[in-house]
């Protein structure tokens, strides 16, 4: 860790020879070009041309010699990448930035109060002194930045950013206000700030911090085989915040114990935080995904600790909160959707752009072959897309039992990215219950996201392979394939236009210093707008019959499905008996299915093992 200021002194201009500056371009014109499945949309949407902006900069870096071109390079291409408003679509730059980041030591957090945003110091970094004024610490509020009103000084930032929306750009300058990556943006300008703030007692105060650079871990986006939606620049920032602010948290280490905690599975400490809240004398439950990434058990471990968390908390309500999620696996997102509803999930489809680079991709991926008759058949008619082909296969769908079946409200904000922005568009979109937003909007990145390496790796061994790899670290991403939404809004794209809550909350000065106490009482009274809902079911045989024993609430029949037919429909009055099934001994699945005035609203899904029908297990049978 050094100073902003001695780590730029210790940078050389005119690390890059001619021939590596041009094939950095080349490489990006390429991408834009061939891959992008969004340039069209762009292009239309923000009225720009980026691909002729591309070619006017390969013209000037005809010249050698002038060390200090490269980085008017860097900022030209960075200023192109920006342009399209795509968080996965991004240049990286080379070392010695990619890999560096630069912080104050304190974060902010946003509220409105009175109209007006307003800002507090919501953590200090940890193990720091007082910084020379020990009235400066949680919960003070900042007013002004180099002289500039706080949220002038935002709202300035944010206009340079690629947040797909005003909100996005706006959470991302808040995010990214006090800890920004080197590799996708220039240095800040100034090398210490004047912060002014108003200390406990309300009297203005001002002190001076200094930009430190530090090592930042480098993450790599996508592989073709394990479709990913991810905000990488977050990811990679969202670790280091951790590593500075809350290492106990990136340590793994479990909540403190206690009545209102649920424990989570050692390995994704830090994926999930379950809890038990009691608001207005209502205890609900509030589960936090983090990351849709998945850990070292991978997709089917990610999805079955959301299965049982959800099966252990309170049965009455459940605040689903992924604000702040950058995203992750898209199969694991859309596959945690199925754990809480009865009906059979539609994932989202997926499109790639018609090009011949595109085409020669998927003839020669077997990852990629779902998309190639209509490839084939796009790329002969003139058709800018192809057929949508979800990634999340409808099969595995079927292997996910419903966990959960009381009332479910989606907490969301403009850091919601990528496989996140799916997940929150399924929610949405298969009815599964309201949306909660903090922000209008979330951060509408609707893609799967590739880098230059898995385009390279897609046409390994093959001849005449057009992908380079870049020098010293440089970096380019995309988004290769563009999703859309299904139901209500089928054939909307995803990207730019996000997922709009149902229902907004304007985050309050007590959220921030009473952990979000405003926000989960808006959050339970959405909940009191559904009705509460058990379905417990029991299974015995005896003599070649099924003896099913019930506690419902909220559900008045339950038809019987064994083997795949219908074999019995009860209506389930008061507190149901025992519901016998006769003539179905040695069944190998048995489905109940409960209804509420003719909607199907629970599944209970019961499997064969050895000699007893069992509760299905998520993805494990």
């Amino acid at each position: 860790m050094t100073s902003l200021t001695d780590f730029l002194g210790q940078t050389e201009p005119g690390r890059l020879t001619p021939a590596q500056r041009r094939l950095i371009v080349e490489q990006a014109l390429l991408l834009l070009e061939q891959n992008y499945a969004l340039l069209p949309f762009k292009v239309a949407r923000y009225g720009i041309n980026p691909l002729q902006r591309l070619r006017l900069l390969l013209q000037r870096l005809g010249r050698d010699g002038d060390p200090e071109l490269e980085w008017r390079m860097h900022r030209e291409l960075l200023d192109v990448f920006n342009s399209l408003r795509d968080l996965h679509t991004r240049y990286t730059l080379p070392q010695p930035f990619n890999g560096v980041a630069v912080f104050l030591p304190f974060l902010l957090k946003e509220f409105t109060e009175d109209g007006r945003r307003r800002y507090l110091v919501s953590r200090r970094q940890a193990g720091q002194p007082d910084l020379g004024d020990e009235a400066f610490r949680f919960g003070v509020e900042v007013t002004h930045w180099n002289g500039v009103p706080i949220a002038r000084a935002i709202e300035r930032f944010g206009e340079g950013l690629p947040g797909a929306n005003a909100d996005a750009r706006h959470a991302r300058a808040v995010q990214m206000f006090t800890v920004r990556s080197l590799a996708f943006a220039a240095p800040p300008d100034e090398e210490w700030i004047t912060l002014g703030y108003l200390d406990d007692d309300r009297k203005p105060r001002e002190i001076r911090l200094t930009w430190s650079a530090t090592p930042i871990e480098t993450a790599t986006a996508a592989v073709a085989d394990t479709p990913l939606g991810v905000d990488v620049e977050g990811a990679q920032l969202a670790r280091l915040r951790a590593e500075l602010f809350a290492p106990a948290a990136l340590a793994g280490r479990a909540a403190a114990p206690g009545p209102e905690v649920v424990p989570v599975s050692p390995e994704l400490t830090t994926v999930f935080e379950a809890r038990r809240v009691t608001v207005g004398g209502r205890t609900v439950g509030h589960l936090r995904i983090r990351t849709f990434m998945p850990t070292a058990g991978g997709i089917v471990a990610f999805v079955q600790e959301f299965a049982r968390l959800l099966a252990v908390l309170p049965p009455d309500g459940l605040v689903l909160d992924v604000r702040g999620n950058g995203g992750g696996a898209v199969v694991a997102s859309e596959l945690c959707l199925q754990a809480l509803t009865a009906k059979p999930v539609e994932p989202e489809p997926a499109q790639f752009a018609v090009t011949a680079l595109n085409l020669r991709m998927c003839r020669t991926n077997d990852s990629l072959r779902p998309w190639l008759k209509s490839m084939e058949q796009s790329l002969e008619s003139g058709a800018p897309y192809s057929a949508g082909v979800p990634f999340t296969e409808r099969e595995w769908f079927e292997a996910v039992p419903q966990s959960y079946f009381g009332p479910v409200v989606l907490l969301t904000d403009a850091r919601c990215y990528s496989a996140t922005d799916i997940f929150a568009a399924g929610f949405q979109d298969n009815g599964i219950g309201r949306v909660l937003g903090t922000d209008g909007n979330t951060g509408a990145g609707g893609g799967n996201v590739w880098q230059l390496g898995d385009l390279i790796g897609a046409l390994a061994g093959q001849s005449e392979v057009p992908y380079k790899a870049l020098p010293l670290g440089a970096g380019l991403s995309l988004v290769i394939r563009r999703v859309l939404r299904v139901a209500a809004n089928a054939g909307t794209p995803l990207e730019d236009y996000g997922v709009v809550p149902d229902e907004r909350h304007l985050s309050t000065r007590r959220d921030i210093v009473e952990d979000d106490a405003d926000l989960l009482a808006a959050a339970v009274k959405l909940l009191d707008k559904s009705p509460p809902r058990r379905f417990e079911v029991e299974l015995s045989e005896v003599e070649g019959s099924i003896t099913a024993t019930f506690g419902v609430l909220g559900i008045d029949r339950a038809d019987f499905e064994v083997d795949g037919r219908p074999r019995y429909s009860a209506d389930l009055g008061g507190n149901p008996g025992p519901i016998e099934v006769v003539n179905c001994g040695g069944a190998a699945v048995v489905r109940i299915r409960g209804f509420d005035a003719g909607e199907l609203v629970a599944l209970r899904t019961f499997v064969r093992r050895g000699e007893t029908l069992q509760p299905l297990e998520t993805l494990a049978d």
